[in-house]
């Protein structure tokens, strides 16, 4: 373990900490032992000649010698003398000076009557008791500091391990390296480790997105210079030739035209493309609103109504007048009138467009369009909304379609974070969005 780590300072703070406890209550509580140790002894030594007290106290003065050589020849490891009223020694269990009472550290005096008190003696403590005790002291310092100290080496232990295991995952983390789940800790250090781990789950997800973005990026970009590639050489031909006056290009109106159409189509092109990079970067907030769901569809549909007309559709619209929808009402203008154009363009002839509403659930309803005799790929289905795909590139390129409709309708709905999708249908190509109802069948429905 190294010197600086976590585990080596907490260990020596630990036990620098149980030192200075075990230092402090040593010299706090060594002369409260002794203390202990002496009133203890006073106490033994008062229990011992309490019945000696008590039989003096009711006894005459002139029994005093009698009860007390009584006592002495019971007890002749006991210590004691009785004096009178001016301090001379009327009886003495042993051979004593009275000289030498004051020189006895332990000395229990107890008044028995008539002027008379007892003194107990018993002998002082020496150095080698004192050594003793205080050796007892000290062995249980001791002991007490080793278990302190082990103590303080699974503290440390316990407190490093999981912030190790942290240093470690946080290490596999900077690698963007996988990583166990953490350890269903309850205290700070575990919310540290989930806080840890979601936060290495969202960057995990989030660099995930920037490259799937970044991907899908790429492809644009890739596929838009394709787009715009192509068109742009075939007009700077045109002009080259028109101006060499080469061949049928002296017919300068005929080319010019057939120039200007170009360009307004790749104007349309650019300008979807700048629409789908704001819908992407989120510069295009929603401005909710009540909006007639009929209303809406019906306006979708004029601008292509020669296209229709052409191809003998018969568009078929079954939408409540009273059911209503919060929505942004351009937004979805516009998506629908991509899903519309993408319908009618993938119909056959005399193929039908049927439009309608279904209720789904209490909040939200769901408005298709359906075009009959399609069917798509399995496997193209999940590539429809990417930016300029086409299912026949043959048959669509020169139909003046771009390719990024559909990838519009996505982005506009993303936008709005509405579900949709579109997928085959008995007979035919379904297309379908959920919207948010606000007024439905002539009954209320806020949201």
């Amino acid at each position: 373990m190294r010197i600086r780590g976590i585990f080596f300072k907490v260990f020596l703070y630990t036990v620098l900490f149980l030192l200075l406890v075990v230092g402090t209550t040593g010299l706090l509580f060594s002369q409260q032992l002794i203390d202990f140790y002496n009133n203890a002894q006073m106490q033994q030594l008062s229990d011992n000649y309490f019945q000696l007290t008590e039989e003096l106290s009711n006894a005459h003065f002139r029994e005093f010698m009698y009860i007390a050589r009584e006592f002495a020849d019971r007890n002749q490891s006991y210590n004691f003398i009785i004096q009178d009223q001016f301090g001379r020694i009327v009886f003495a269990s042993v051979q004593i000076d009275s000289s030498e009472i004051t020189g006895q550290q332990y000395t229990l005096t107890i008044p028995i009557g008539y002027g008379f008190t007892l003194s107990a003696l018993a002998e002082t403590i020496d150095s080698d008791d004192f050594s003793q005790l205080y050796s007892r002291i000290a062995i249980a310092l001791s002991i007490l500091l080793v278990l302190s100290i082990l103590g303080a080496v699974v503290f440390a232990r316990q407190m490093t391990k999981p912030i190790r295991r942290l240093v470690l995952d946080a290490e596999n983390m900077s690698m963007l390296r996988p990583v166990p789940p953490p350890d269903n800790r309850k205290d700070e250090i575990g919310e540290l480790s989930h806080i840890v781990h979601d936060m290495y789950g969202k960057l995990r997800d989030t660099i995930a997105y920037l490259e799937e973005t970044k991907e899908t990026q790429r492809y644009f970009f890739a596929a838009a210079s394709h787009e715009l590639k192509t068109p742009i050489a075939a007009t700077t031909a045109l002009l080259q030739g028109m101006f060499d006056n080469i061949g049928e290009y002296k017919d300068h109106p005929k080319y010019l035209w057939e120039c200007l159409k170009m360009m307004r189509e790749q104007n349309k092109i650019i300008t979807e493309i700048l629409e789908i990079v704001k819908l992407t970067d989120n510069r295009i907030v929603p401005n909710y609103e009540t909006i007639c769901v009929l209303d809406i569809v019906e306006a979708a549909l004029p601008p292509y109504q020669t296209l229709i007309d052409s191809k003998e559709q018969d568009v078929r619209i079954q939408i409540p007048k009273e059911l209503k929808c919060i929505s942004d009402y351009g937004m979805l203008s516009r998506a629908l009138s991509n899903a519309i154009l993408n319908s009618v363009q993938n119909a056959p002839e005399e193929g039908t467009i049927h439009i309608w509403t279904e209720p789904h659930g209490v909040d939200y309803l769901r408005l298709c369009i359906h075009n009959t005799a399609s069917w798509i790929d399995e496997e193209t289905l999940p590539k429809l909304f990417n930016p300029f795909f086409r299912t026949d590139k043959a048959r669509t390129s020169g139909q003046g379609r771009s390719g990024l409709g559909l990838t519009i309708i996505a982005k506009t709905f993303d936008c709005m974070n509405l579900s949709y999708g579109i997928g085959n249908a008995e007979g035919g190509v379904t297309f379908w969005v959920y919207l948010p109802r606000a007024i439905a069948f002539g009954g209320d429905c806020q949201l």
